[in-house]
C-alpha cells in the first residue's frame, strides 16, 4: 500500500535553504556562494516545500525592478532548487503556485528571474515568458531573462 505524504509549503529563514541551494545550484563552489545580498532584508521571503520534515524545494523572492519590464512592483525569483531525488514530482510547481498567491497579496504585478537553460521548460509550463537573448552568468552558465505577470 502506497502512503502519500502531504507536502507543506511555508516561509523559512534563508539559512534553512542554503544547503539545498549549495547542493543543487552551486555544486563545486564555496558554500558562501549560497548567500544572496538581499537574503535578510525585511521585504525578502523564502519558501520551502517540506516533505516528511525535509526541505525538498526552495525559492527566494524580493522586490527588484528590471530594465526589461515596465512594472510597478516587480519581484525577483532566485535560487529555485529541488533536491535531485525529488525532482519532476510537482513540488516546485506547488511552491511556485503558493508564491504567486503571496506575491499577489504583496501587490506584485510581475515576477522575473534569470533562468538556466535546463529550467526553461519548467518556467514556460508555469506561465513564464522569455524576453531577450541568451546570456551567460560566469561560473553558472547560459540563462534567459524570464517573467510572468501576476
Amino acid at each position: 500500500m502506497d502512503i502519500e505524504i502531504a507536502i507543506e509549503i511555508k516561509n523559512v529563514d534563508a539559512d534553512m535553504i542554503k544547503p539545498l541551494r549549495h547542493a543543487e545550484l552551486r555544486k563545486g563552489q564555496d558554500f558562501s556562494s549560497t548567500s544572496y545580498l538581499r537574503d535578510n532584508e525585511v521585504s525578502t521571503f523564502h519558501l520551502a516545500a517540506i516533505l516528511d520534515r525535509k526541505i525538498v524545494t526552495c525559492a527566494t523572492f524580493y522586490p527588484e525592478k528590471s530594465k526589461n519590464l515596465n512594472a510597478i512592483k516587480s519581484y525577483r525569483l532566485r535560487g529555485l532548487a529541488t533536491a535531485s531525488s525529488f525532482q519532476r514530482k510537482g513540488y516546485a510547481r506547488e511552491l511556485i503556485i503558493a508564491a504567486f498567491l503571496e506575491l499577489k497579496a504583496k501587490g506584485a504585478d510581475f515576477v522575473w528571474c534569470n533562468a538556466r537553460i535546463i529550467a526553461l521548460g519548467f518556467y514556460k509550463s508555469i506561465g513564464f515568458k522569455i524576453k531577450g537573448d541568451q546570456f551567460d552568468i560566469e561560473t553558472i552558465g547560459p540563462h534567459y531573462f524570464m517573467y510572468k505577470e501576476i
